[in-house]
């Protein structure tokens, strides 16, 4: 069954709507530059699609302008619901007018809305120079059952030598049933700035030791139609301090370099933030120089981690749930998985990807160890076991790591160890997702659910229900010379969908 989300759907009142300067059907509120092509806001009758656009499909999936205002505009939007359609589809607009462009530059507000099924549909946005003859990918992702967050989204556009019209088109190729929703507002298409390098985002490890190396990612976007060579890329923390550079290499329109630094802290440990920055003098828009900031937990000198679990699945019932109120887990994680005994474990990592701000989540952390190998038939008793953390956790929108460290370090034991979780929140959320992995046959976790009173901890749940999957982790512990550093490389990139080449998620 479908989840309902019709809560989410705000009435308010359509305003009216004009031909945009002879170029498309469109609109604008406000002064919009000479070099605007577009600004649609989907100011259209309901339950239709917008004039001049057109539906080339087979089975038709229910495209329409809908009076909702979830993509982060206002009401009316563009609007995909689900349906037993199937097979592709593209949502073509009306024809745009390119005549003398060379490079243009696309950004919209989006949010889509998935299903927990995944058939293997693809979904992506095209453009056209020759009436649909052919179709040039703009961006493109496997559907899957994450969602894409609410934000605005960005991409640059080469318009080939002569060409007069431009169509672009919203494609969807699958079963459109697996999708609860995918929402589009205020597209606007303008001209490409001559000189503009765009700082895209920062990715790497974000539990870096003190004393130790860790490299850092930095994407940088030519958004601007001039080739660009000098330039510098910096990795910066909050207050202005920048902590390591590299220069800049050659960069065409529309091209995206990832450039890696090196960065060793020798700050105290505890919460940081860095962000990425290029510096090139003749930049016409600065704004967009900086990327969002990345959140670090730097630790301490002799700390090292293993890395357990690599899987893409994702989940919101592990290792917490939020569409009841209140939730219980428990996960193994066995011995030859952590490889050392008798160390101090001192924290856990988790990757997330949460639609909004989840701030005050009360979370129970409890470890221990066990002999059971699966946790098919029942739960591990909790006596015995370390309260490891017990306090509240603010999750931030986006996908980022979680990491939970401890009150007081638990000595481990060489057993399987035994990670359960008791949450506490004062409301359904949706949207709230931690990566996974699939295991067959080895019932891993086990989970239980409810919204009229909290769990304690220490009275298990009376009933629970299995899965084949175990949250993602990294544990992160103290070290001495007789210790095994680092028992599986970290991986310190960051699942971004959607992350073509050509795009910039801002939120």
């Amino acid at each position: 069954m479908k989840k309902l989300i019709t809560p989410f759907l705000t009435v308010i009142l359509i305003s009216g709507f004009f031909l945009k300067g002879g170029f498309v059907f469109g609109q604008q509120t406000g002064n919009v530059s000479k070099e605007t092509l577009v600004f649609e806001e989907f100011n259209y009758p309901l339950g239709q699609i917008p004039p001049g656009w057109v539906l080339d499909a087979e089975q038709a999936p229910p495209w329409s302008v809908n009076n909702s205002m979830m993509a982060g505009g206002q009401a009316p939007e563009l609007y995909l619901g689900y349906s037993m359609a199937a097979g592709l589809s593209r949502l073509i607009s009306a024809p745009v007018d390119v005549t003398g462009y060379t490079g243009l530059h696309l950004k919209y507000k989006q949010y889509l809305i998935n299903y927990e099924m995944d058939f293997g549909e693809v979904i992506g946005l095209d453009v056209t120079f020759d009436d649909g003859e052919s179709w040039n990918v703009i961006w493109e992702r496997p559907l899957g059952t994450i969602n894409i967050p609410q934000g605005e989204y960005e991409y640059y556009i080469e318009v080939p030598e002569g060409a007069t019209e431009m169509k672009y088109a919203f494609r969807y190729d699958g079963n459109n049933y697996a999708i609860n929703l995918w929402l589009i507002d205020d597209i606007l298409i303008e001209q490409a700035s001559n000189n503009d390098l765009v700082c895209a985002a920062v990715t790497g490890n974000t539990t870096p030791v003190k004393g130790k190396e860790s490299v850092y990612y930095v994407e940088v976007v030519n958004g601007g139609l001039t080739t660009q060579s000098d330039y510098t890329v910096k990795l910066m923390m909050e207050g202005d301090v920048e902590l390591a550079s590299v220069p800049g290499t050659t960069i065409d329109f529309n091209q995206k370099i990832v450039f890696e630094i090196p960065w060793t802290p020798n700050i105290e440990a505890g919460v940081s933030k860095i962000y990425g920055l290029v510096e090139y003098a003749q930049d016409e828009i600065v704004e967009n120089n900086q990327s969002d900031e990345l959140q670090l937990v730097v630790q301490t000198e002799h700390t090292a981690s293993v890395a357990i679990g690599d899987g893409n699945v994702t989940l919101s019932f592990l290792p917490f749930n939020f569409f009841n109120k209140y939730s219980a887990t428990q996960t193994l994680y066995y011995q030859e998985e952590i490889g050392n005994s008798n160390i101090p474990l001192k924290g856990l990592a988790y990757t997330y990807q949460f639609d909004q701000d989840v701030d005050d989540v009360q979370l129970k952390v409890l470890i221990g160890e066990t002999t059971v190998q699966n946790l098919e038939n029942e739960w591990v008793s909790p006596e015995g076991f370390s309260f490891v953390y017990d306090g509240f956790y603010d999750f931030k929108k986006g996908t980022g790591t979680m990491f939970i460290p401890f009150d007081e370090p638990y000595l481990y034991q060489g057993d399987n160890l035994v990670v359960y979780i008791v949450k506490s929140y004062t409301s359904q959320v949706i949207g709230t997702v931690v990566y996974n992995t699939y295991v067959e046959d080895v019932w891993r976790s086990r989970m239980a659910e409810r919204d009229d009173e909290p769990w304690d901890p220490m009275v298990l749940p009376e009933f629970g229900y299995t899965s084949y999957c175990y949250p993602n982790i990294k544990i992160l512990y103290e070290w001495d010379d007789t210790s095994i550093e680092n028992q599986i490389v970290d991986n310190n990139s960051v699942l971004l969908y959607p992350n073509p080449a050509k795009d910039l998620l801002h939120i």
